[in-house]
């Protein structure tokens, strides 16, 4: 309904500003037409190794233990490593093997990417960096010239969440709108393309998915005046736009017009700034797609606003929707829908995506069907007061925010009952890992004027209330609550779990921890110096198990408004910590 060339014929979005390599594997790029948009530096006396990754690679992720190669570790997106060196026994010996600075104090939302020992990281302002798995060594960076005036277009400072890797590419989006090809080897650019205008406010910030032989990525903005959702799939060679998905209605003709008041479809948002997953059996990407704009007056768009707030399956061909589920019609209260859709085969046989919501709940979806399972909440919530059929929300309207007065204590706060840090599942307990966000708002919002790239929330008090968070575990067949492990502040890092019955989480505080994933009981802690806000991952060098942590404290203007004192207090700085056991 809302794919642009969905019959795979390729074009290009806009011209390369550098020319292809001649062939899989060469270490040549053009000379760019503008600027010098990357800076290379090659690290002396290192022996280079071609880490190819192969489209099997990639499907069968999932029964790789050595290597981390999605985001989600595998297609499905469990974020689950089949690695049981590092056990509930022996983890109270972990300790930091290294810890590398990536010379920025921005925040830090990125995690790494691993191949045969090499990892691939972003850092904030668009830097890449290949690095030793096993010394810590810098092998090679790029680092990217971002424009001037892009800084008031950002909502949460100048992060990345990481790279893509595809044969010997390493692939990285950007806030000035590209999409970038680097030699894995080197880090010389290969080729990039342009895939927006950033001054309209739309930006890039998140890792691409490679799946069906394709490059796709999502775009940011939506806050900050972008005015549609786009999920975009690229040919890995060339950078040829193969398909393009746009998240709210074409053109007043389109049926989904109908679920928008008025045009107000023009100025949507509903941009789809988190990875998707994919299922490669019937040639699936699940992706989701954030809240409807303006963020806080859902008077202005009357109707459920399709496809806000809702994950879309999409045909990985075409970029065709199949089907979507819905979480918050008309939302009202910025509970983007964008999480991670984790593909599991539950113990009735069902095949479902589970999805911990903004909105403060935990969702179990037929992957077939679109059809709601059961839904629980996360953490406290009060802007519903029940589900109608197939989990449709029924608003508490005491909690919705209007003009004329400031509405108080509505739960979860913006940032949700879970934020955008992505949850685990193991399929060893077959539970569901949650990092959680207890915590309120009180809101009154305004009319406002939409321009683009300007700030476009309409509320005229934003407030957060007292919060505290921590980790749980639900059933991933029943919801059930299993286990609860709190902490005093908000969770805001991704999770890890282990075949060594393990679940790894940051916080806000910058305690990186070991949990036992049938209790939840904390069994090592370490602090990295700082806040936590990237995520988690695992690998093997030479057969030694690591565990790596992005860490960095920031967010932009919301980040103190949500965490307040503990924000001002906080040494600012990124980089990444690598621990292992003892040799």
């Amino acid at each position: 309904m809302h794919a642009i060339n969905r019959g795979g014929r390729r074009r290009r979005l806009a011209p390369c500003l550098f020319g292809l390599a001649a062939a899989w594997g060469s270490v040549a790029a053009a000379a760019a037409e503008e600027p010098p948009l990357g800076v290379n530096v090659l690290e002396p006396g290192f022996q280079w190794r071609p880490n190819y990754v192969s489209e099997d690679m990639l499907i069968h992720a999932d029964k790789d233990a050595n290597n981390w190669l999605h985001y989600g570790k595998d297609y499905q997106g469990t974020r689950f490593s089949q690695l049981r060196q590092i056990t509930q026994d022996n983890v109270r010996r972990l300790v930091p093997k290294w810890n590398m600075s990536f010379g920025v104090s921005d925040a830090q939302d990125s995690q790494t990417t691993v191949v045969n020992g090499r990892i691939y990281v972003t850092a904030s302002q668009n830097k890449v960096f290949s690095v030793d798995g096993e010394s810590g060594r810098i092998i090679w960076k790029y680092e990217r010239s971002l424009p001037g005036d892009l800084g008031p277009r950002l909502c949460c400072e100048a992060v990345n969440r990481g790279v893509a890797v595809f044969r010997d590419m390493v692939y990285m989006a950007t806030l000035d709108t590209h999409l970038v090809a680097l030699n894995n080897t080197t880090g010389r650019v290969v080729w990039e393309v342009k895939l927006g205008d950033y001054k309209t406010g739309e930006i890039y910030t998140s890792m691409p998915l490679v799946a069906n032989g394709l490059i796709v990525v999502g775009n940011s903005g939506g806050d900050v005046g972008a005015n549609v959702g786009k999920i975009t799939a690229l040919d890995p060679a060339t950078g040829d736009v193969v398909w393009q998905t746009l998240t709210r209605p074409v053109s007043a003709d389109d049926p989904v017009a109908r679920t928008w008041a008025d045009d107000s479809w023009k100025t949507g948002g509903a941009s789809a700034w988190l990875t998707g997953t994919f299922d490669p059996g019937t040639n699936t990407i699940f992706w989701g797609v954030g809240n409807p704009t303006p963020d806080f007056d859902a008077r202005v768009r009357q109707g459920d606003n399709l496809y806000s707030n809702s994950t879309l399956a999409l045909d990985a061909d075409t970029g065709k929707i199949k089907r979507h589920f819905q979480y918050t019609p008309n939302g009202a209260w910025d509970y983007d829908g964008n999480n991670e859709a984790i593909l599991v085969d539950d113990q009735q046989g069902r095949k479902v995506w589970l999805h911990a919501d903004r909105n403060g709940h935990v969702y179990s979806i037929d992957r077939e069907t679109a059809k709601c399972n059961w839904v629980v909440p996360i953490a406290r919530v009060n802007w519903v007061t029940g589900f109608k059929d197939n989990c449709r929300p029924v608003v508490n309207p005491d909690k919705m925010p209007g003009y004329d007065k400031v509405v108080t204590d509505i739960a979860p706060i913006l940032d949700g009952g879970k934020e955008w840090h992505p949850a685990a599942y193991s399929p060893l307990t077959r539970l569901l890992y949650v990092p959680f966000i207890d915590s309120s708002m009180d809101i009154q919002s305004k009319q406002m004027e939409w321009k683009a790239g300007e700030w476009f929330l309409s509320s005229r008090v934003l407030k957060a209330n007292p919060y505290t968070g921590g980790v749980k575990a639900f059933d991933a067949t029943t919801g059930e609550l299993v286990w609860s492990r709190p902490q005093s502040t908000p969770a805001t890092s991704g999770l890890i779990a282990t075949a060594g019955g393990l679940v790894f989480s940051g916080d806000a505080e910058g305690w990186f921890a070991a949990m036992r994933d049938d209790t939840g009981e904390t069994l090592w802690r370490y602090n990295v110096g700082t806040g936590i806000h990237g995520n988690p991952t695992t690998y093997t060098v030479d057969g030694k198990q690591y565990v790596a942590i992005v860490y960095g404290p920031g967010g932009g203007s919301l980040w103190p408004l949500v965490y307040g004192e503990l924000f001002k207090h906080q040494n600012r700085g990124g980089g990444m910590m690598v621990f292992a056991l003892p040799d």
